[in-house]
Parts: C-alpha cells; structure tokens; sequence
C-alpha cells in the first residue's frame, strides 16, 4: 500500500513519543513517504507567501508543508493521504465539498476546544480516525455515519517500560503537561496531600513558560515540588520509572501522550474521569474520580501509599493494557486495517 502522511515536528516531544511515531513502524511493510515542516527561513518564507495569497494569515512552515502535501499527492498518488494531526490542518479541506475516501485525518482534541468555523471544515472530511471513543458519535454527524473509526493512540513499550531497580525510597509523584489539565485542582490535591504526608515528593513537568500561570501560584516556591522541562528521552523515561504515581487531573481529554506512557511504565495513573481515559483502562485498569472531587482523589491516593501490594498489581495491569492493546506494531496493524476500509 502507498501511504502518504503529513505529520508535524511538536518541539515537546522526543524520539519515542507522539503519534508521528507511526509511520516508523509501517516502514518495510508498505511504501510510504512522510512530509514533515522544513526548518529555515526560507521555507517559512515560501509557505507564509503561500497562505496569504490563499487568504490567510501565513503560518510560515506549516503552509509550506501543506503545500509540499498537495504537490506529492498528486504526484505520487498513493492510495491513502494521512493528516496526522488534522486539528492543525483543517484549512486543507477547504478545497473540496467532500474529501476523497483515500484522504484521512486523524482527530486528537474533544469538541470543547473546537470552533464553530473547525467544525464546518470537517465536515468537509470524508474519511476520519478518532483516538477515543467519546465524542464518535459527535464526529460521525459531522463527516458521515460509519467513515469514522477509532484506534488507540500508540507508545513505545520497548523504551518506556518498568524498571523497579529506579523507583525512588520515599514515594514520588509525578504531574505532566499543560493542555486541558485542571490544575486548580492539582494544587488543591497536593496541598492536602503534603499536610498528610511530609515525606511525599512531586515532580512537576511543565514549560518553564507555563510556571508563572496564576493557577500554578501556591506551588512554585513549594519545598515538596521539584520542576522539570526539557528534558531529553532518557530523562523523561527515568521519570517514569522512579515514580510512585502520576497525578493527572483533567478537565477534558481526547488521548493522551502522558497517558499511555505512563501505562506503558507500568505507573498507575491517578486521573479524573474525562473524555478519552475510559478508552485507555480508566475505571477498568486504574481507578478514576470525576472532575473537581478532591476528597476522592485524595482518598485514592492514600490507597495506593498505604496498600503496596494493590499498587503494584495496578501498575502490571496498566503495563499489561499497554503491551496489549497501545503497542506501536499493534496500533499500526489497525490503521492499515482502517485504510483498507476507508478505500473499499
């Protein structure tokens, strides 16, 4: 099969994270090629020029990937065209009433965050993937019953995977990301949680940039909380691996990167019950609470620190779902599938 995809290079992620990682474990099996945004001002140049005389603001290199993506479809004319991240490029679908069956885009973010012009874009699309199954439904009015199919978001089992030899003496817990997180609630937690327990210890990874929010006030000076940004694969994965727990409060979730790394480490994940979590082992392989109840996230938390043994049969379970069902070759046998279905 030829297999055209347009990803994005998201300056947070490594070498082993994100949804681009897909075509890497397609490669050999089926002809691809893979249009990513060049760097340089020169490109930057090319494509804002691009957008604008197309009526837009320029957007620098992602219109000239864009461009890049028209031109190798037409050339090459591979049987499927994926967006990987069809949230950054809905502007693409502007050129057709209805998008050929082979042109896919993949739908990261909940509806919460879309506008009403994204959504009339979309509806444009003719063949869409979901990462979660919430919000299918909700897809399926815009792009058409029965061209809308769900898959799990991968990760990289090989390289974010247990290591007990690394986990910490006092209990450490971990807090990552930025996007849709209720951090009202993550500070809320943890200054119950170190009243309780003054040997607990959390690292937080967030952009240096995103510290100063008035969200995150009360803990940038806490002398429990140690920051991180920055850091490079082996970094991230040993925080992984020295972890207790990762506390992830959430308002709203499609997938979640933070999400299936964490399972594949075999780190239970103490979240709130949100978009997309049920569909990667929440309520059935960890415990999850609803949005803004603090005493049950508390509570749950004490569980995991006072019942060792609970702890780590949940930790095999999320390590197990991971190899199971978020495993990159097993994730990328059913997009091929999905294609087949798309194109029948």
């Amino acid at each position: 099969m030829k297999v055209l995809y347009l990803r994005e290079s998201i300056p947070w992620f490594g070498g082993h994270s994100g949804y681009e990682q897909l075509p890497r474990y397609l490669a050999g099996a089926h002809q691809l090629r893979t249009v990513t945004p060049r760097a340089g001002l020169f490109a930057r140049y090319l494509g804002s020029t691009w957008g604008r005389l197309h009526g837009r603001p320029g957007r620098g290199a992602t219109d000239m990937g864009e461009l890049e993506f028209r031109l190798q479809r037409s050339w090459w004319r591979p049987q499927i065209s994926h967006l990987l991240y069809l949230d950054y490029h809905l502007d693409l679908l502007a050129a057709w009433p209805k998008t050929p069956k082979g042109l896919v885009g993949t739908v990261h973010l909940p509806p919460s965050v879309w506008k009403p012009d994204q959504f009339r874009l979309l509806s444009h699309l003719n063949s869409a993937i979901v990462l979660y199954q919430r919000d299918l439904p909700f897809f399926e009015n815009l792009v058409g019953k029965g061209n809308v199919r769900f898959v799990h978001l991968g990760t990289d089992i090989e390289f974010f995977k247990p290591d007990k030899a690394k986990q910490a003496a006092a209990p450490r817990i971990l807090y990552s990301g930025v996007y849709l997180r209720n951090e009202a609630m993550l500070v809320r937690v943890v200054e119950r949680l170190t009243k309780s327990f003054s040997h607990l210890r959390f690292d937080l990874l967030v952009p240096q940039h995103h510290r100063g929010v008035p969200a995150l006030t009360a803990l940038r000076e806490h002398p429990a909380i140690t920051w991180h940004g920055g850091l490079n694969d082996d970094q991230l994965r040993d925080l992984y691996q020295k972890s207790h727990l990762m506390l992830l409060p959430m308002n709203d979730s499609g997938a979640n990167t933070s999400v299936v790394e964490a399972l594949a480490s075999g780190l239970p994940v103490v979240t709130t019950d949100v978009g997309g979590i049920r569909d990667y082992g929440g309520a059935s392989i960890f415990p999850v609470v609803d949005n803004n109840q603090d005493d049950a996230m508390v509570s749950l938390v004490e569980k995991y620190l006072s019942s060792p043994v609970w702890r780590e049969q949940v930790a095999q379970g999320c390590r197990a779902f991971a190899e199971t069902h978020l495993a990159w070759p097993v994730v990328a046998e059913r997009h091929i599938n999905i294609y087949k279905q798309f194109i029948a």
